[in-house]
């Protein structure tokens, strides 16, 4: 019975002393909230407006501030619970087989794609892959140097040929800079065409046929 009365006590007193604690914060915020703002209002106000309405347009802004303050506060907190999530589910990606490394792969090139303020692909181009007669979208990310360009011994593209429709995969290609073909479309737009194999063309300007 008094091992009954005891639990029954502690369980009240779990409820009742958080809503304790919770009023008395409030009221004690509410409380310097209103001495702070009170004089400053009544000073500007005074000349203008009754005493009473000057000390509800004070609980008002007092108001007006609490909301304003939890309203930041609870913005905080759920970018850091949202944080807090995704990074507890990445680290479980992360220890699945070969889905941490698709995972990976896709961060890492989303991560070039809109993280970086300058694109790793600076433009589109054709190019005869896999074999002569058939061609392949490609991007340029750099013109080959060092030891690949002296090797050539010529102008030397680094071009990237990505996998359709899924280009987070993909070959790089050195390629001699006569051997391409420039296009004027966007490296988006190319993207685009990727993505949805060819369904998806931008736009419907007839370009000139240029032959090689």
């Amino acid at each position: 019975m008094f091992s009954k009365i005891r639990a029954s006590f502690f369980t009240g007193a779990l409820v009742v002393i958080p809503l304790a604690l919770t009023f008395w914060v409030f009221y004690f915020v509410i409380d310097k909230l209103n001495l702070l703002l009170l004089d400053p209002i009544a000073n500007i106000l005074g000349r203008w407006m009754p005493a009473g309405n000057i000390a509800l347009l004070v609980k008002a802004a007092v108001l007006l501030v609490l909301l304003i303050t939890f309203a930041l506060i609870g913005f905080a907190t759920r970018i850091i619970v949202l944080r807090n999530v995704f990074g507890f589910g990445e680290n479980i990606l992360y220890k699945v087989p070969m889905v941490s490394n698709i995972y990976r792969t896709i961060k890492e090139i989303s991560g070039a794609f809109f993280v970086q303020q300058k694109s790793i692909f600076k433009r589109v181009v054709l190019l005869e892959y896999p074999r002569k007669g058939a061609y392949q979208l490609g991007f340029v990310t750099s013109e080959a140097k060092g030891e690949v360009g002296c090797r050539l011994g010529k102008e030397v593209l680094s071009v990237f040929v990505p996998t359709s429709p899924n280009p987070t995969s993909g070959v790089l290609v050195f390629v001699p800079l006569e051997d391409v073909i420039e296009l004027d479309m966007t490296v988006a737009a190319g993207m685009k065409m990727v993505i949805s194999v060819g369904a998806v063309a931008p736009g419907n300007i007839k370009y000139p046929v240029t032959k090689k």
